[in-house]
């Protein structure tokens, strides 16, 4: 924030937001707007208002363009706001928004663009539009030109190429501010010039449909630019001293990054925005000439203004009017303009650009939104989720960046004719149905968000937002401690086991692996420790009577140092590994999961090792994830059955002598409904949640059956037999069997994803549940695989299982996220343990859910490269920084508050007079110390002396 402003300026941004902590710095933020922020909606004329004949109105160069060439769509009807004020006033009412823009139609006013030519009816509909706005407290924010220039100015003088038009548009504006000025505070002249230039008389793509002249676009640029400061200086002369409004041109942009990290690279990023936006931006707000930049790329091709010409235009901007959004971004922005670097979506290094390189002007966001396909109706979560994105970079600005932003506006308020997108895209708040006669509007959900968010004016903190410091007496940890008082402050365990070890004969930890693994777990200060058995090697063939005594020895000595360690073995019988067969080969050959001898070998497996390793492990898994993998019913009903005769094993033969306890994990990452406004929006998410965790817990821990919606539902997909989805029914023995196995709930969690039933993107639609997945575009990404960073999903998850199975205790199993193995300073995973173990933390004490334990995933990078917390540099194993924190939480055994009582140590200290000396004598320790070195020091070289002289 201490960038000097001005031109250049804004080449530090790339370099300032790449210094800023990760992930912290792209965490949601929890938090309202300034007192007095414009909350705004938008329509642009031709987009809306159709009847382009009707009342006398003039035809625009849009109505001309759109009947030529290969276009399909007109606008003539649009959504039809001519005949239908009244319906979008009512929308405005139910958004609750403080400000509305919309733009006038300059040929409706003035047909042939001439005064001349004025159209009374036109101005009436304008008029009666402001009338209705004022008598709901709306203000208006009028746009004089959106694009739709009267085509007989077009035809009669090229349009905006000649620079008669500034004239021509300085007394249409004349007439405007005379005519609506006393109602009107926020005036934009003209939206989105570069549009206009580049696409209108440079590529074709919008009207007129200029093109093949390379260098027109500039000249019209710089017509637009005069047109635009004879419009301010005639409000800023005649109509400010009495209607005391503000006048600016509404300007585009898109935003850009390096392809390459080095710094070479930042200039060709800096020329491409001020190839759009700079080259209107930079005359207005800081000499009135153009960037450098194109100076030196263009050369005599763009176009100069005289020293007079400088002056009348720079400073003709009382407020930067800004426009973010598919107008420009990632839709009209040429590769030649990109200048080799790569294309970014973040309005919030944009606004802090704007800050740096325009001197910190106060900006209205007078167009931000994005887009849904054309055949979407009112369930609009994508369009949702960008709004909210936008909006909280919005936020995040203001309040991190100390970007003086006065205003948003959401675009649009109506579906209406999308420009050379015709009506493949839906951009509005509100649906419109064009094949009926009265174009209704209907609130999308986007509209709903955009509600309850104006009135809380954003996005306030919430008590389940706020992290919890108080530590439960209890969580999983029977450990005494003593707090440090007079050091750091810190939580030591009591435990004599970290004191040196007597001199001992050989035994098991003299293993290296062994010895090197249980020092890592001790270095992490943990409890437990869960790993798995590799069926296939324990047992190769399948038969028990063949089993590998050598490596149940190396199992048995494993567990056994764990204990010495005090680390509680949690020991898993079968892991499936995506992609590798863990069946034992000769069970694998013969229909592996689909015969019942596997069946039946897993449970004389799993006595076997609970023979061998029992004494020492008293919490078993049998299955870990069954549920993860897309497998057949037939394999998941037969997994069942194999996890319950394992279960009554160890219930009959061995749990009174061992003590153990037993469970199945399941995965179970949290799927949210894409939006929540009424009771069904949650049906997709339900459906997923009966088919992802419902199908193993429901007949283990209810014990009736598959979930009945499961059921339903194949049953419903297999009418006509052409699907394969023939879900198994349980005998009454196997009812038996199954139900009740279970000593906790095990679940594994690492990420949460959204749905809806609305089909946006065939790519994330699965057909077989007919649900579209999707996530909030605001939410951290991890890097490597792309999974959402969603600490309030593991809690609501706990909830769900809390709900369903009253009161069971649960494990979290694994939970932890992947970031590049090579960065050892891991913040993402400190970032993410932090959040998703307090989120662990608020169920467990503030929602009464039955929390035993947390095992973070992994230990190391070396069976799951970018999961563990100890890295791998060749053979040697590195600490990253996500240990420490994570041992930092277990050594307080959660997250004490700041004001908490410190805890008195609970019994006395060792006597140490000398610390005491050092302690509270600080001065008369340091001269004790200086001068017993002294005496040292002389007695050595008395000593010395007298024996050089002998």
């Amino acid at each position: 924030n201490s960038t000097t402003a001005g031109p250049g300026a804004g080449l530090h941004t790339w370099e300032r937001f790449k210094k800023l902590p990760y992930p912290y710095d792209q965490a949601f933020l929890y938090d309202t707007f300034p007192d007095g922020f414009m909350w705004s909606v938008g329509t642009a004329a031709y987009s809306v208002e159709g009847a382009f004949e009707k009342d006398d109105k003039g035809l625009s160069v849009w109505d001309t363009f759109t009947r030529g060439g290969n276009r399909k769509a007109t606008g003539d009807v649009g959504s039809d706001s001519y005949h239908n004020i009244q319906g979008d006033i009512r929308a405005l009412q139910q958004l609750g928004v403080s400000h509305y823009r919309f733009s006038l139609s300059w040929p409706r006013i003035f047909p042939n663009g001439s005064r001349s030519s004025y159209n009374e009816k036109g101005a009436v509909y304008y008029k009666t539009l402001i009338q209705k706005l004022k008598e709901i407290g709306v203000q208006p924010v009028v746009t004089l030109y959106h694009w739709d220039l009267p085509d007989a100015l077009q035809r009669t003088y090229g349009g905006w190429s000649n620079p008669i038009l500034v004239d021509l548009f300085k007394d249409y504006a004349d007439f405007c501010f005379k005519t609506f000025g006393d109602d009107v505070k926020f005036w934009i002249t003209i939206d989105n010039p570069f549009v206009v230039a580049w696409h209108g008389y440079g590529t074709g793509i919008m009207a007129p449909g200029i093109k093949n002249d390379p260098d027109l676009p500039y000249r019209v640029g710089h017509n637009l630019l005069k047109a635009h400061a004879a419009a301010w200086h005639v409000y800023n002369e005649q109509y400010r001293p009495v209607q005391g409004g503000k006048v600016s041109m509404a300007l585009g942009s898109h935003w850009i990054g390096p392809s390459k990290t080095r710094r070479e690279n930042l200039p060709a990023c800096q020329c491409s925005l001020n190839f759009v936006l700079g080259w209107f931006a930079q005359p207005l707000f800081v000499d009135g000439d153009y960037p450098q930049c194109m100076k030196n790329n263009l050369s005599s091709r763009l176009p100069t203004f005289t020293q007079a010409e400088r002056a009348y235009i720079n400073g003709t901007a009382d407020f930067f009017a800004l426009s973010f959004g598919p107008s420009l971004s990632f839709q009209l922005i040429n590769e030649s303009l990109k200048f080799g670097q790569k294309e970014e979506l973040d309005l919030r290094m944009l606004l802090y650009w704007i800050r740096a390189e325009y001197d910190d002007p106060p900006i209205f966001i007078v167009e931000s939104g994005w887009f849904v396909n054309g055949n979407t109706k009112t369930e609009d979560p994508k369009h949702m989720y960008y709004l909210k994105r936008f909006i909280m970079e919005t936020l995040k600005s203001i309040r991190y960046d100390k970007v003086r932003v006065i205003g948003y506006t959401a675009w649009s308020l109506v579906d209406g004719f999308e420009w050379y997108r015709e009506y493949t895209i839906r951009r509005g708040l509100f649906y419109v149905d064009f094949d009926t006669t009265d174009m209704k509007r209907e609130p999308k959900i986007s509209a709903t968000f955009y509600k309850k968010l104006i009135e809380s004016n954003g996005f306030p903190p919430l008590p389940e937002n706020m992290p919890v410091e108080t530590t439960p007496s209890q969580f999983a940890d029977p450990s005494v401690y003593i707090w440090n008082i007079t050091g750091n402050g810190e939580l030591r365990r009591l435990d004599g086991v970290w004191a040196s070890l007597p001199r001992r004969a050989p035994r098991c930890a003299d293993y290296t692996s062994i010895r090197h693994q249980v020092s890592q777990l001790r270095r992490m200060h943990v409890n437990h420790f869960h790993f798995s058995l590799n069926w296939s090697t324990v047992v190769p063939t399948g038969n028990v009577s063949e089993a590998n005594t050598t490596l149940l020895r190396y199992y048995n000595c494993f567990v056994g140092e764990l204990l010495r360690a005090n680390i509680t073995p949690v020991v898993t019988l079968w892991h499936y590994i995506r992609g590798r067969s863990s069946l034992p080969g000769p069970l694998e050959a013969r229909k592996g999961w689909r015969s019942q001898d596997t069946v039946q070998a897993f449970a004389e497996y799993a006595r076997l090792c609970y023979q061998e390793l029992g004494a020492h492990v008293k919490l078993w898994i049998t299955l870990n994830e069954p549920n993860a993998e897309k497998l057949s019913y037939e394999v998941g009903h037969n997994l069942l059955r194999a996890h319950a005769l394992a279960w009554h094993a160890y219930d009959r033969e061995f749990r009174h002598a061992q003590g153990g306890k037993i469970s199945l994990t399941l995965h179970t990452d949290w799927v949210e409904p894409a939006y929540s406004f009424n009771r069904d929006d949650v049906v997709p998410a339900n459906r997923v949640l009966d088919f992802r965790i419902g199908w193993f817990a429901e007949p283990i821990f209810s014990g009736a059956d598959y979930p009945a919606g499961m059921r339903s539902w194949l049953q419903q997909r297999n009418t006509l037999d052409l699907f394969n989805f023939h879900l198994p029914v349980f005998s009454d023995a196997d009812r038996e069997l199954v139900r009740g196995t279970y000593d906790f709930f095990a679940l594994s969690h690492f990420t949460t994803t959204m749905v809806s039933d609305v089909v946006e993107d065939k790519y994330t639609f699965e057909g077989m549940l007919e649900v579209h997945y999707m996530y909030d575009v605001t939410w951290i990404m991890s890097p490597r695989r792309g999974s959402p960073v969603v600490p309030w999903g593991l809690r609501k998850v706990l909830n769900w299982v809390n709900s369903k199975y009253k009161g069971v205790p649960i494990y979290i199993m694994s939970n932890g996220v992947d970031e590049d193995p090579a960065r050892f300073k891991d913040s993402l995973r400190v970032y993410y343990l932090y959040n998703y173990i307090n989120e662990a933390l608020k169920a467990y004490k503030l929602d009464g859910v039955n929390l035993q334990g947390y095992f973070a995933y992994a230990l190391s990078d070396e069976r799951d490269p970018g999961f563990g917390m100890y890295g791998r540099v060749h053979d040697d194993s590195v600490v990253k920084s996500s240990l420490h924190h994570y041992r930092n939480i277990i050594d307080h055994n959660g997250f004490p508050s700041p004001s908490a009582t410190p805890q008195h140590c609970p019994r006395l200290a060792e006597p140490c007079p000398g610390c005491r000396l050092f302690a509270k004598r600080p001065i008369v320790g340091f001269l004790s110390l200086v001068g017993s070195a002294l005496l040292i020091t002389v007695g050595m070289i008395i000593y010395y002396a007298a024996k050089r002289h002998k």
